[in-house]
């Protein structure tokens, strides 16, 4: 059994009764193609560990709310609130409510998924944008509801899915440093549990590559309050770097913090994803925008087709980007990036 604060999940009933993940969802919520044997097996397993299956969950293929789920990554990041705003304007228009759960920062999608099974929701938009979950996990409720993945990182064999070109996007901001001759230039991303975050990053060493230059690359966490400081270290440690790159919204304030503390004023920063006031900035921050507002507008539409009766093969709509220069991504290479110490905080 569980211990005291610890979640029984999935996975630990899975490992409990020799089965994939998948096997198991199917025998606990009914699902066809398991043998009684084994779902014997598998529903010993889970008693005997005390996890918990809503009644609710084992009728999904009978009968569901008129509520559709929405399963993000964290409620802070206002590229997922705004997700949800569009997604839940599209639901009421349609007489759906909404029911929405966070993974937390850097962790798997069965985490927010679960309790939305438990819901009998009619179909789930999932924005977690992390690796981590259990492999065909996702793959098993997309079988028995409609799901779109939003953030995607490209086209899914399993659901429809919306997003960017997360590569492209890395490799775009990088390149357009290196046409202003920067050569030292540092990628910051939150985490390697960030997947999307690792194909932009992948994107920066493609065109650091391509043009004969070393790659540098700092994970500052996925916490807004340790990112200034871990920012300032690897600005610090990196020393002669003249421009940066920063993969995820979540780290550029505490980028942009850090780099007004060591007094950094040539350093040229560019970033995926706008900030409210980043023209406000000194310079303003340059930055590669995602039409948010029509990822989500696309990912209910998707869905809501699917729950109206589309049984097509997968779906992929890639939302373009869009480049806003506002000056800090049009700085030329500082000769000496030394701290300025006319604008460093004093003691």
């Amino acid at each position: 059994m569980g211990s005291a604060g610890t979640r029984v999940t999935l996975v630990d009933v899975a490992s409990a009764s020799g089965v994939s993940p998948s096997t198991a969802s199917r025998a606990l919520h009914g699902g066809a193609g398991v043998r009684e044997e084994l779902a014997f097996r598998v529903r010993a397993a889970a008693e005997s560990l005390g996890y918990q299956v809503n009644q609710q969950a084992r009728s999904l293929r009978r009968g569901r709310d008129d509520a559709i789920g929405v399963a993000m990554e964290d409620f802070t990041i206002p590229f997922f609130g705004r997700i949800v705003a569009v997604v839940e304007r599209a639901a009421h228009a349609r007489g759906y409510g909404v029911v929405i759960t966070c993974a937390g920062s850097g962790r798997s999608e069965e985490e927010a998924v679960e309790p939305l099974l438990s819901r009998s929701v009619s179909g789930l938009v999932v924005a977690t944008g992390t690796r981590g979950a259990p492999e065909g996990y996702l793959a098993d409720v997309a079988r028995r509801l409609p799901v779109v993945q939003v953030d995607a990182h490209g086209p899914s064999e399993i659901s429809d899915a919306v997003g960017i070109d997360n590569v492209a996007a890395g490799r775009r901001l990088t390149e357009h440093l290196i046409a202003r001759g920067h050569e030292r230039i540092l990628f910051v991303g939150s985490g390697q549990a960030a997947s999307t975050v690792v194909l932009r990053a992948r994107g920066y060493e493609a065109a650091m590559s391509a043009a004969g230059l070393s790659s540098r690359t700092a994970w500052l966490g996925y916490l807004p309050t340790e990112a200034a400081a871990l920012a300032a270290r690897a600005l610090t440690e990196a020393g002669d770097v003249t421009a940066v790159v920063s993969g995820v919204a979540r780290v550029t304030m505490g980028l942009l913090s850090a780099k007004r503390a060591l007094g950094l004023r040539h350093l040229a920063v560019v970033a995926i994803d706008d900030l409210a006031g980043a023209d406000a900035f000194e310079p303003g921050l340059t930055v590669l925008e995602q039409d948010v507002e029509d990822i989500a507008a696309h990912a209910a539409e998707l869905l809501f087709d699917r729950i109206g009766g589309y049984a097509g093969p997968p779906r992929h709509v890639q939302v373009p980007l869009q480049l806003i220069e506002r000056g800090s991504g049009e700085l030329p290479p500082s000769p000496a990036l030394a701290p300025d110490r006319t604008t460093a905080p004093t003691s």
